[in-house]
């Protein structure tokens, strides 16, 4: 799939529920929210965000464990958003603390793109994320002679490709997603909702090394479930979050073995087990916001007709910086046309 393909496909599914939910408007009685948001249309919000996500493989056996980490344990994201829709890039730099230690862990490039719309009940969010090189974090377990400060066991040549998406309800309306995510609103009072979640991933793990005796595999996961999130407000402009998300989920695996006499291919289908906690406190003011965020995600599953357990708990930190400015005259008119069309 094109880089072209991809971002066409991002506009038009987030399209679609844009959709979806201006026809739900239409049929729907809707509440009056003023006294739980302040909604900041004439805003654009530009924002600064250092974070650890990044992608990280863990498998393990009855005899033993690999643990394939990426060069890259520090990003930067850039975000710009505007009423329902933000837009996204993330890098990581070699001047973060932690990255660019070539020498020892390997060279790792890494680049993500993505956006998302949040309306009134509905969301949508679509990721590109790509990775080239990573490292065996644990070289020990496999070296019995190495050392601290050795360099790790490195694999330049494994690239990582993969598009995300996500799709949610939030039933209360009262709740205010935005002001978590794209600050383009302001919750005023405590509130919560249930939010069941969705999700498609689709990614490709390439061993490009060498023509033989390498591996690629190809992905699909789907998983959904339900989700309660819940924001405490205080004065107005301090909240603290907390989220709750669980769910069940399908993975296709086809994995190809590239021999001498041709490859071989099979396939699995693996039965997934998903749970993730969110948390965050943060000061959202009318001109300036920041917050920090925190997460533990686990996904778990048997690999069929092996003993492979593929595990990953993972503990994530987001800490981000922003302001709002006056939304351009050009970018105000061009939403109006568009809400007009949709």
């Amino acid at each position: 799939m094109s880089f072209r393909i991809r971002i066409l496909f991002f506009v038009a599914f987030e399209l679609m529920l844009f959709r979806a939910e201006a026809q739900d408007a239409d049929t729907t009685g809707i509440p009056d929210e003023g006294e739980w948001q302040e909604k900041m249309s004439s805003k654009i919000t530009v924002d600064l965000s250092l974070n650890n996500s990044f992608k990280a493989f863990e498998v393990k056996t009855s005899a033993n464990k690999t643990l394939l980490y990426p060069n890259t344990p520090n990003n930067v994201r850039l975000n710009v958003s505007y009423e329902f829709l933000s837009l996204g890039i993330q890098f990581a730099p070699d001047f973060l603390p932690g990255n660019g230690d070539e020498d020892q862990k390997g060279e790792t490039s890494s680049f993500q793109i993505g956006s998302l719309l949040v309306l009134k009940h509905w969301f949508a969010e679509a990721n590109y994320s790509r990775v080239k090189g990573f490292y065996l974090k644990n070289t020990l377990d496999f070296d019995p002679g190495w050392t601290d400060g050795d360099p790790y066991v490195q694999f330049p040549d494994l690239n990582y490709e993969g598009v995300s998406l996500s799709a949610g309800y939030i039933h209360n309306s009262r709740f205010s997603l935005r002001s978590l995510t794209m600050q383009t609103e302001r919750q005023l009072k405590s509130v919560g909702s249930f939010m069941p979640v969705f999700n498609i991933d689709h990614y490709v793990v390439n061993d490009k090394s060498a023509a033989i005796n390498t591996q690629r595999s190809r992905n699909v996961e789907l998983n959904m479930g339900p989700g309660y999130v819940h924001t405490l407000v205080f004065q107005e402009q301090f909240y603290a979050s907390l989220g709750v998300f669980g769910g069940i989920g399908y993975l296709n695996t086809k994995l190809t073995t590239r021999t001498a006499s041709g490859n071989v291919v099979s396939n699995q289908d693996n039965l997934l087990w998903r749970g993730d906690c969110k948390a965050g406190i943060g000061f959202n003011g009318r001109k300036f916001y920041s917050a920090l965020f925190t997460s533990i995600s686990g996904t778990t599953y048997r690999q069929e007709n092996t003993t492979v357990k593929n595990t990953g708990t993972r503990v994530f930190y987001r800490f981000v910086v922003g302001m709002r400015f006056d939304a351009p005259k050009f970018l105000v008119n061009g939403m109006n046309k568009l809400k007009k069309a949709i």
